[in-house]
C-alpha cells in the first residue's frame, strides 16, 4: 500500500512539474516578444535621430530641401519595412545598397512601406500587402494601417532644423498586443545644426 501510495503520488507530481513548466515557458515568451518589440522600437529610434542629424547636415551646408530629405531617408531605410517600389523581385542588400546610392543622386525613384502614405499606394502602386493592380480603394486590406513619413526642415536665422517622423509605425513583433492596445506608434528624430550655408549662399 505505501509504495503504491508513493508511486502516485509521484505521478501527480510529474503533472505538476509539467504544468509549472508549461506556464513558466509561456511567461518567458510573453517576456521575450516585449523585450524584442521594445528592442525594435529603440533601434528605429535611434535610426530616425540619426536620420534627422544627416538630414540637417545636408541642409545646413547647402543642399537643397529634397536632396535632405533624400538623404533622411536613405539613413532610415533598414528601419523602413519591405521595399514596394521598384518591385523587381529582387531582395538582396546588395541590390537595395544599389538603389539607395540612385535614390540618393535624384537618378531612380525608390519606395519603403512605411516612407508615404495610403493614399500614394492605393492610387499609383500596388497594394504593399497583397500586390494587386488598384486603381483607387483597395478591396481586401485595411486602408488605415499603412505608415508614412512627415520631413520638416525650418532656417532659422543661423540654425538648420530638420524633423523626421515615421507616422503609425507598425508594431510588427507577434504578441505585441499583451503589452499594448495601439497597433502604431509615432517615432521622431529632431536635430539642429549651425547653418553653414548662410555664409556663402544667398
Amino acid at each position: 500500500m505505501r509504495g503504491g501510495n508513493t508511486y502516485a503520488q509521484r505521478k501527480g507530481e510529474h503533472g505538476s512539474a509539467i504544468l509549472e513548466s508549461f506556464l513558466s515557458m509561456i511567461l518567458l515568451g510573453m517576456i521575450l516578444f516585449g523585450v524584442l518589440q521594445l528592442f525594435q522600437l529603440i533601434v528605429t529610434s535611434m535610426v530616425t535621430d540619426y536620420a534627422a542629424f544627416r538630414g540637417a547636415r545636408s541642409a545646413a551646408v547647402g543642399f537643397k530641401d529634397e536632396y535632405a530629405y533624400r538623404e533622411a531617408e536613405v539613413k532610415v531605410a533598414p528601419v523602413s519595412g519591405h521595399r514596394i517600389r521598384p518591385n523587381d523581385g529582387n531582395n538582396t542588400l546588395n541590390h537595395d545598397k544599389a538603389l539607395l546610392k540612385t535614390y540618393l543622386a535624384g537618378e531612380a525613384d525608390i519606395e519603403y512601406s512605411t516612407w508615404k502614405g495610403k493614399s500614394i499606394y492605393h492610387t499609383d502602386y500596388h497594394c504593399p500587402l497583397y500586390g494587386q493592380p488598384l486603381s483607387g480603394t483597395c478591396s481586401v486590406c485595411n486602408l488605415n494601417s499603412y505608415s508614412h513619413t512627415d520631413i520638416s526642415v525650418w532656417e532659422l536665422g543661423d540654425i538648420m532644423k530638420f524633423k523626421f517622423e515615421f507616422v503609425d509605425y507598425p508594431l510588427d513583433i507577434p504578441l505585441h498586443d499583451l503589452f499594448t492596445d495601439n497597433e502604431t506608434l509615432d517615432i521622431s528624430g529632431e536635430a539642429e545644426l549651425t547653418n553653414h550655408s548662410a555664409a556663402y549662399l544667398e
